[in-house]
C-alpha cells in the first residue's frame, strides 16, 4: 500500500520534470513538460537550436530528472553512463526545442481553459496541494512555468493531430496485413564471387527443383542441400509469416504460390530459394471479419506513427543544431562513429574540466577506436586515478596492462579493481578466472574466498527476509483467526440464549394456573 502510495506520486514527480522521449512523444502525443524556457539571448548554453538556446539550467534539470527515474526503479546511473545519459538528456531537449519551434511556427493556439484542466489533473494527483507545491517547487518550477510546458506540449499535441488528421486504412491494406501463408524452402548460396559462382548455384537450384517435381522428398532435400542453417534441420521449415517479413523476391514469390506448388529459383540477395507453401491463411470468414476491426487500429496506428516519424526526421535533418558544449560535442560523435573529431572534442572538454574521470575514459574510448593504444591506456590510467573506487575503469587498466603481457602492472589494477567493488559477484568471478590465467594461485583463491562471502551474505539476506515473510504470514494468519472468533461469538450466544418465544414459554409456563396442573 505504501509503495503504491509511493509510485503514484512518483509518477507525477516524473511527469513535471520529465524528459521527453520523442519516439513515444511522436507516436501517441505523449505529455513531456520540459525545457521551453530556451532564449535567444547569447548567453551561456549547451547548445542552440535554430538560434535558439538551450540554457545548462534546462539540461541539468532534464539530466537529474532521468537519474531520479532511474533511481526510483533500482537502476541508478553512475560511472561511464553518466556522460552517455547526459547526451541522451540533450538531444530530447533538441527534439522539445524542435517540436515547440513547429508549433509556433505553424501559429497553434491552446484555449488557456484546457491548460488550466490539464493542471489541475496533475494537482489533483496529490494528496493535498501543499504537497504538489512542494514538490513542483522542488522540480525548479513555479506554477505559471509549468502552465507555460503544458501550453506548449499541447501545441504540440494539437500540431501532430493535424498531421495525422484524414490517415486511413483500405480494405485491401487489411487483406494483405492479414494473410498468411505456411512455407518451407531450401537455399541454394553461390559458393564464392563472381558469374561463374552464380551460374553453377543457379543451376543446381534449377536441379533440384526438377528432383522436388519429379517426387523427391522436399524436407529431405532441404536437409541436404540447403544452406540455410536456421531452418535446413527442420526441412526447411519456416513456419507462419506474414507480408514485409521476408525480403521481396521472396514474398512476392510466397504469396502468389498454389498451396503445395514447387516454385523457384527465386533469386534474392542470400542466393536462389526453392519455395513450397504448405498452407494459407486467406482474408475471408467469420475469423476475419473479427480481426479487422483490432487489425485497422493497428494499421493505422502504425501509419500515424510513421507519418510523424519522418516529418520529424526531416524537421531534425534541415534544422540548424551546434553542440556548444565540447563533451556533449564529443559523445554526439561518438555515436556518429567520427572517432578522431570526438577525440578532438574530449580534449578540449579536459581543459576546461580536467578533474572528470569520464572525460578521460571517453577520450581513450576514442583512441581504442583510432588504434592508439598507448594513449588510450594514458587515458585510461587518468581515470581510474581521478575517479579512485571505480572498479570498472581499474578494471580496464589492467586488461590492457595484460594484453601488453606486463604481468606486475595488470595485476595492480587488477587488485584495485577487487577492492573497489567487495560485493559484485561478477567482477570477483572475473578476477578468479583471469588471476588462474596469469599463474597467480593466491590471488585466485583470495578472489574465491570473496566469492564465497558474497553468496553467504546474499544467502544470510534472503534468509532475513524469508524469515521476515514468515512472521508477517503468521502474523496476518493469528489476526484472520481472531478476527473469524470474532465473528462468531455473537452467533454462538444466539444459539445458547433462548429466544423470544422459548422466553414466552417459560414464562406462560411459570405462570399457568396450579390449579390446572392438579385437576
Amino acid at each position: 500500500m505504501i509503495f503504491g502510495k509511493m509510485r503514484q506520486r512518483m509518477k507525477v514527480i516524473v511527469i513535471i520534470v520529465s524528459v521527453a522521449f520523442v519516439g513515444t512523444l511522436l507516436y501517441a502525443g505523449g505529455v513531456s513538460l520540459f525545457s521551453g524556457r530556451g532564449s535567444t539571448v547569447n548567453a551561456a548554453s549547451v547548445a542552440t537550436v535554430n538560434g535558439t538556446n538551450i540554457s545548462y539550467a534546462d539540461f541539468y534539470q532534464a539530466y537529474y530528472s532521468i537519474v531520479q527515474q532511474q533511481e526510483m526503479y533500482g537502476q541508478p546511473i553512475t560511472g561511464q553512463m553518466v556522460g552517455q545519459v547526459q547526451y541522451y538528456a540533450l538531444d530530447q531537449l533538441v527534439n522539445q526545442a524542435l517540436l515547440i519551434q513547429a508549433a509556433e511556427n505553424a501559429k497553434i493556439k491552446v484555449e488557456e481553459r484546457l491548460v488550466n484542466e490539464r493542471y489541475q489533473v496533475i494537482q489533483d494527483n496529490y494528496p493535498s496541494k501543499a504537497m504538489f507545491e512542494e514538490d513542483l517547487k522542488n522540480s525548479g518550477l513555479t506554477p505559471k512555468e509549468l502552465k507555460t510546458l503544458l501550453r506548449n506540449n499541447m501545441k504540440i499535441e494539437k500540431l501532430q493531430e493535424g498531421l495525422i488528421e484524414g490517415l486511413q486504412v483500405s480494405d485491401e491494406e487489411l487483406r494483405s496485413a492479414y494473410e498468411e501463408v505456411n512455407a518451407r524452402h531450401i537455399l541454394v548460396r553461390p559458393e564464392g564471387d563472381g558469374e561463374d559462382a552464380q551460374k553453377n548455384a543457379l543451376e543446381q537450384a534449377e536441379q533440384l527443383v526438377q528432383e522436388l517435381v519429379g517426387g523427391a522428398e522436399f524436407a529431405t532435400v532441404a536437409r541436404e542441400h540447403s544452406a540455410d542453417t536456421g531452418s535446413k534441420d527442420n526441412g526447411g521449415d519456416l513456419g507462419w509469416f506474414g507480408r514485409g517479413q521476408m525480403v521481396e523476391p521472396f514474398e512476392n514469390a510466397a504469396f502468389v504460390a498454389e498451396v503445395g506448388e514447387i516454385v523457384g529459383p527465386v533469386e534474392s540477395q542470400f542466393g536462389y530459394h526453392i519455395i513450397q507453401v504448405m498452407d494459407r491463411k486467406k482474408a475471408t470468414g467469420e475469423e476475419f471479419e473479427e480481426a479487422k476491426a483490432e487489425l485497422r487500429d493497428k494499421l493505422l496506428g502504425d501509419k500515424r506513427r510513421d507519418k510523424l516519424t519522418g516529418w520529424f526526421s526531416e524537421l531534425k535533418e534541415t534544422a540548424v543544431i551546434e553542440i556548444r558544449d565540447p563533451a556533449m560535442l564529443g559523445y554526439k560523435l561518438m555515436l556518429e562513429g567520427s572517432w578522431q573529431e570526438a577525440a578532438d572534442a574530449f580534449q578540449a572538454a579536459i581543459l576546461v574540466n580536467d578533474t572528470d574521470p569520464y572525460l578521460h575514459s571517453s577520450l581513450a574510448q576514442a583512441y581504442q577506436q583510432l588504434d592508439e593504444a598507448d594513449l588510450a591506456l594514458e587515458q585510461y590510467e587518468l581515470a581510474a586515478e581521478k575517479a579512485g573506487t571505480d572498479a570498472e575503469l581499474w578494471l580496464a587498466v589492467g586488461m590492457m596492462h595484460h594484453e601488453r603481457d606486463n604481468k606486475e602492472k595488470a595485476v595492480a589494477a587488477y587488485r584495485q579493481a577487487s577492492d573497489a567493488a567487495p560485493m559484485n559477484l561478477l567482477l570477483h568471478l572475473q578476477l578468479m578466472n583471469i588471476y588462474e590465467q596469469l599463474g597467480e594461485e593466491d590471488l585466485a583463491k583470495v578472489e574465491e574466498g570473496k566469492v564465497v562471502a558474497i553468496k553467504d551474505a546474499y544467502e544470510e539476506r534472503q534468509r532475513a527476509l524469508d524469515d521476515l515473510q514468515r512472521e508477517q504470514e503468521q502474523k496476518e494468519a493469528a489476526e484472520n483467526t481472531e478476527a473469524s472468533a470474532g465473528e462468531e461469538e455473537p452467533g454462538a450466544e444466539a444459539e445458547t440464549a433462548p429466544s423470544a418465544e422459548e422466553s414466552a414459554v417459560s414464562d406462560e409456563t411459570t405462570t399457568a394456573d396450579p390449579n390446572e396442573s392438579s385437576e
